[in-house]
Parts: structure tokens; sequence; C-alpha cells
């Protein structure tokens, strides 16, 4: 993967090891496969949380900005008409990936 965050456009497969048993031999120090597969799901979910961690935080300062602008030219009265217009923005995730 070339981007910071190990997360592609495109949906990434899971892979896991598998370790075929000859007739007679040692059962495999290996985890079974369910165990590889759900540590990988595990780190997977971990990553896709720090991402959203991170848009969250994105989004908050985003916020903060959209509040301070209140009564400030277009920004004026934001948040208290009775039909508030949503803010809009696009969050790159390799710069929402990485730390602050």
């Amino acid at each position: 993967n070339n981007n910071n965050n190990g997360l592609k456009n495109s949906t990434e497969p899971i892979y896991a090891k598998v370790n075929k048993k000859k007739a007679g031999q040692a059962t495999s120090p290996e985890e079974p496969i369910y165990a590889q597969v759900a540590k990988k799901v595990s780190a997977k979910i971990d990553q896709l949380n720090e991402a959203t961690s991170a848009i969250n935080r994105k989004i908050d300062r985003i916020n903060k900005i959209a509040s301070a602008g209140k009564g400030v030219g277009a920004f004026s009265g934001a948040g208290r008409s009775a039909n508030p217009e949503p803010i809009y923005a696009t969050i790159d995730f390799d710069e929402a990936n990485q730390a602050g």
C-alpha cells in the first residue's frame, strides 16, 4: 500500500495462511484459521476506527471555525435559523490519518 493508513479505495481482501497437515505429521503450532482471520479483521476495524476518529477531529475543527464565524459574512446566524444550511467539507484521507 502506498498510502499512510493501509486502506485502499477498493475493497481489500483479507488473507489468512493455511497450513496443510500431512498424514502422521504433528499438528502445526500455527493458530487456527478463524483466529488468524479474526485478528486481521480486528486490525482492519482498528484502522477504520482511527480513520473515523481523525475525520471526526477534522469535522470538529471545521465546526469550531464555522461557529467562530457566526455573525460574519455568509455565516451570519448559521445554525440559528429555522432552516440552517449544512456545511459541506471534503476530507483528504491521507491527511486525516496523520497524527493530530
